[in-house]
């Protein structure tokens, strides 16, 4: 039997007709995609390379511009208090030369500022030193320089140089005093450089991880400002970043720059900002392996980003991509919201999912509910102690915001030093001022009465009237409260020695104060009832420092014995007036004078 001759040979399949339509489509994106993504990868790594080299830039530049601001304000606080100075020595109708200088020196007893002011005449001969009791007398020249008399009547405040004490640095800074216009006398003094030395420190270690790399130069490339004390007074000349910048040498022109240079053979990154009128420049500099260390882990965890989508991500988001950007936007704006401190609710639904995304949508929805929770409660929580303190202490409201439960009747024996100040014949300046005068005149007598009694320690107990109570030693007692008591009383009495002047000239008038300050116990607690309560104190201590006040004569403080025995060696400024009948008492009490 004939057989037909076998046909031509059927083509074997390809290994791609093979293949699932799945994985063929996979292979074809990823033929076409992964050049892209490829491509895409290397521009993320050079935008984020660039992203990160001008934020630390940046970062640098705000370092630097942190230290500037901190310096200004530095010498912006003294030039205020140099003002403050040269209105009491020279400005017209303070009194006579004595009383002009006691008011500078209390003022400088009581500065963070100053320590001492030497004052000389318009052609820069020395005066004298008026200083704080506590200091030595400072060196200072007797004629200043003729470079600096040229140099001053440009500039209100000239700072001249910095100097290195025994403990801590110091700049040395004059103030031209001016009356109408015409420069009357120059003042000199002193700026501690030691709180600028802590905010370096604290800038350095907190923002740069190290304080070694931020200081100051002066316009000589020679350290002023470090936070390593040993430096201070080095040179840099020609090195690290000053081989990097050209231009003005002197730093008396107002730039910045963030160069790249080497020292010491290592590549490094920084910034200088200028300070044009101290000739300064603020340098931050630190290591480039160090400002740009997360640039390797990011190229590699970018380049695993890469390879992880090229593989699985294009069959799998392709899939869910669709589902998953929804939810994903509204997290986003969720958290975009949280950061802008708007607490919504969560879009879209995603709190009703059942995955993990509603897991974090319901997250966020909580922790958005319990933010706005906590903010009303910060708000209501300073708005309370904001109306408190117009009423109670600073010591009272924070004792109340700290323990609650101190805040229901009954009260604690303490021994306290009470002071009683009245206004002398108020009755009479009364019928001879208008009522909106005599309350314009005791808002501003009450206004730094307060000012003083807290600054000493003191808690104002209550205003009465025309007349002050006051309190140290409760909420809370320390050793010197009858110290800071009668001090308290002192300042206030020069105070109103002043305040005289200014209420002559407005209201044609002027007052005096009767004061009595008395020391022992008292029960210190809340009196009245549930619904109104009052802190105060109680008890014949009270008494006594209001017999002595009703006994003082205008312009007198008059003290206990048993406020004198706590005073210990500063009981020198008391006159004794010996034995005193109060009214309402049997018993004499020894009454003292706290001299003028």
């Amino acid at each position: 039997m004939q057989t037909l001759p076998p046909g031509p040979a059927q083509p074997a399949s390809s290994t791609s007709s093979r293949l699932p339509l799945a994985a063929r489509l996979l292979l074809l994106m990823l033929a076409v995609s992964l050049p892209l993504l490829v491509g895409l990868g290397l521009v993320m790594m050079d935008v984020n390379a660039d992203a990160l080299r001008l934020a630390s830039r940046e970062l640098h530049l705000a370092i630097a511009g942190d230290v500037r601001r901190a310096i200004r304000a530095e010498l912006a606080r003294d030039q205020q208090e140099l003002a403050s100075v040269s209105h009491l020595l020279l400005a017209p109708g303070l009194g006579s030369d004595e009383q002009r200088f006691a008011l500078v020196g209390s003022m400088l007893s009581t500065s963070t500022v100053l320590d001492f002011v030497t004052v000389y005449t318009p052609d820069g001969k020395r005066l004298g030193t008026l200083k704080a009791k506590e200091i030595p007398l400072p060196e200072v020249p007797e004629q200043l320089p003729a470079s600096v008399l040229k140099t001053a009547p440009a500039r209100a405040l000239l700072p001249l140089e910095v100097q290195r004490g025994t403990e801590e640095p110091w700049l040395s800074v004059m103030h031209r005093a001016e009356v109408d216009g015409e420069t009357r006398a120059f003042l000199l003094t002193h700026l501690r450089l030691e709180p600028l030395l802590e905010q370096l420190t604290k800038l350095g270690e907190d923002r740069l991880g190290s304080h070694t790399g931020l200081y100051v130069v002066d316009e000589s490339r020679r350290v002023v400002l470090h936070a390593d004390p040993a430096r201070i007074g080095t040179s840099r000349e020609g090195l690290g970043i000053f081989t990097a910048l050209a231009g003005d040498a002197s730093f008396r022109s107002d730039f910045g720059a963030s160069p790249e240079f080497e020292e010491d053979g290592a590549p490094m990154v920084g910034a200088l900002e200028t300070v044009p009128e101290l000739g300064w420049a603020v340098v931050v500099q630190r290591p480039r392996a160090l400002a740009y260390a997360s640039l390797g882990w990011m190229r590699l965890w970018v380049g695993v980003a890469l390879g992880v989508c090229a593989l699985v991500a294009l069959g799998g988001a392709l899939l869910g991509a669709r589902q998953l950007s929804r939810p994903i936007r509204a997290l986003v704006r969720a958290t975009r919201d949280i950061a802008a401190r708007s607490f919504t609710q969560v879009e879209g639904g995603v709190e009703a999912r059942g995955d993990e995304l509603g897991h974090l949508g319901r997250s966020l929805g909580e922790m958005a509910r319990s933010l706005t929770a906590s903010e009303k409660e910060l708000v209501e929580q300073t708005r309370v102690r904001t109306a408190l303190s117009r009423y109670l202490s600073a010591d009272v409201v924070e004792l109340i915001a700290r323990e609650p439960d101190r805040l229901r009747l009954g009260g604690e024996r303490r021994e306290v030093t009470v002071l009683f100040s009245d206004v002398c014949g108020f009755t009479r300046l009364s019928e001879s001022l208008p009522p909106e005068t005599v309350v314009a005149l005791l808002n501003e007598l009450f206004t730094f009465a307060t000012e003083i009694i807290h600054r000493r320690g003191g808690i104002i107990d209550k205003f009465i009237g025309d007349s002050v109570m006051a309190v140290w030693g409760t909420p809370e007692s320390h050793p010197d409260d009858a110290r800071q008591a009668v001090e308290a009383a002192m300042e206030l009495r020069r105070w109103v020695e002043t305040g005289n002047r200014r209420w002559r000239q407005k209201w044609g008038v002027e007052i005096q104060l009767a004061m009595g300050l008395h020391t022992g116990t008292v029960v210190a607690g809340n009196l009245g009832s549930e619904k109104r309560m009052e802190y105060t104190v109680i008890g014949d201590t009270v008494n006594v420092a209001a017999r002595l006040e009703s006994m003082a004569q205008p312009g007198q403080i008059l003290v206990s014995a048993a406020t004198r025995e706590k005073l210990g060696p500063d009981a020198e400024v008391l006159r004794h007036l010996g034995e005193r009948a109060l009214h309402g008492r049997n018993a004499t009490t020894s009454v003292f004078e706290v001299a003028a």
